[in-house]
């Protein structure tokens, strides 16, 4: 552990009685927090929004960041937003790794976030990497600061850096990984030393990964479970800059934070993430693969509200009428239940208006107690069942897209949405099976 104390040559604060013990038993304090973490999950819920920098300023240097920077320090209303959405996910801490799945999954695999979520930002470290990083290891070098009065709290101050020699800090792009130093400060509660606030920031990043900056922001609390008191970030914010203009804010919500215990457990999958399913388990669910060729109506029966739902959820449809195989002879009745999960549903602003898209996943339905998993490919989508109002006569097209990297989710454009539209009960698209 570095330390060193720093003393201001214009306001002198008087410092704890050895600024170096107190910092000791802080990071005490949060190591043993954290090692009750593997025994929790939260849910968190990440609200995503996307800005451009309007107008851009003259470059001068070679990637724009330094113009950037100071444009956005100066005029932060130059921020123009371009996107919102949101995801919904549960994390669990493993040893000091960070794992994540789709809300109520019940299940954790070896995949990395960015490859649950493969669009738009995303960051991991607020459940308790950071804390691992910077108050369990020797990265660190610390500087204190202070004492000083936050919201009517006596507070101590320290500041913190890692340099990229000691630093596990990833900053990626689609194609592109980089390790970076960083640095920050924290500020814990005087009389009881809690943490408080956590906040980091990237050093200056390579030119390659195109990102100017990486700031994050965590609130803690402490949270009273059956095995003590557990540190836990209320909310973290993280905000990225791109060196074309283009700023990204997630801020992060936990909730539903509760301790596995009694029958209550895990399930680390380690087979590939690929809808596979194994031949023990496709017993025990009476799994019926369906034809390929078979097109299926499906209907939502339930309401998509883009202002609370996220990708993660999950929800409902059923069969709009009834299916005959005549190669198979399987019969599917109208009505059959199906469920499946929403994959994105992201408001993109525009001059014009705003553009409502859905991501949706169909992945199985349930026919006399035989569960049926699907592999479906949108054919098309009932733009009048979508009850956006209708221009110049007209219901506007619902646009029905398929990805080739994305086999088995839909995606629906609902163009000039208006700003409370919810997509309703009974949007109907058709889709087809695939191959098993």
């Amino acid at each position: 552990m570095l330390f060193c104390a720093l003393v201001s040559g214009q306001t002198l604060v008087e410092p704890p009685d050895d600024p170096g013990e107190t910092l000791l038993k802080i990071r005490q304090q949060v190591a043993a927090s954290i090692s009750r973490l593997p025994n929790y999950m939260c849910t968190e819920t990440v609200e995503r929004q996307t800005f451009r920098l309007d107008p851009l300023p003259r470059v001068r240097d070679g990637d724009g960041c330094e113009e950037l920077i100071e444009s956005l320090s100066k005029s932060p209303k130059n921020l123009k937003l371009e996107s919102t959405d949101r995801l919904r996910l549960d994390v669990a801490l493993n040893s000091k790794t960070e794992m994540y799945s789709w809300v109520g999954e019940g299940r954790f695999d070896d995949r990395n976030l960015s490859e649950i979520v493969n669009r738009g930002t995303t960051s991991t470290g607020a459940f308790g990497s950071f804390l691992h990083a910077i108050f369990v290891t020797s990265g660190p070098a610390f500087t204190y600061e202070g004492e000083s009065q936050e919201d009517e709290r006596h507070v101590l101050k320290y500041d913190f850096v890692v340099p990229i020699t000691r630093s596990g800090y990833v900053v990626s792009n689609n194609s592109l990984s980089r390790v970076t130093g960083y640095k920050g400060t924290f500020t814990v509660d005087a009389k009881t030393l809690a943490l408080l606030r956590l906040e980091i920031q990237t050093d200056p990043l390579p030119p390659e990964l195109k990102v100017c900056r990486t700031n994050t922001a965590m609130d803690y609390t402490r949270v009273q479970m059956n095995g003590g008191d557990v540190l836990l970030a209320s909310e973290a914010t993280v905000r990225m800059l791109g060196t074309d203009g283009h700023q990204s804010q997630n801020r992060t919500a936990f909730k539903g934070c509760h301790q596995f215990m009694g029958e209550s457990k895990l399930i680390f999958d380690e087979q590939p993430a690929d809808g596979n399913i194994s031949a023990s388990t496709a017993t025990k669910m009476k799994i019926v693969e369906l034809p390929k060729g078979l097109k299926l109506p499906i209907a939502l029966t339930q309401t998509i509200d883009p202002t609370t739902a996220a990708a993660g959820d999950v929800v409902t449809g059923r069969l709009s009428r009834a299916i005959k195989d005549s190669g198979s002879g399987l019969t599917v009745p109208k009505g059959v239940k199906l469920s499946g999960r929403i994959l994105e549903i992201i408001t993109y602003q525009t001059p014009q208006g705003a553009n409502l898209e859905l991501a949706l996943k169909w992945e199985s339905m349930e026919i006399d107690g035989a569960i049926h998993p699907l592999r479906l490919a949108v054919r098309s989508a009932l733009s009048g069942s979508s009850r956006i109002s209708p221009q110049h006569g007209h219901f506007p097209e619902i646009r029905a897209m398929a990805r080739s990297d994305e086999p088995g989710v839909g995606f629906f454009l609902f163009p000039l949405a208006v700003t409370n539209y919810k997509i309703p009960i009974g949007f109907e698209a058709e889709w087809e099976t695939t191959s098993p």
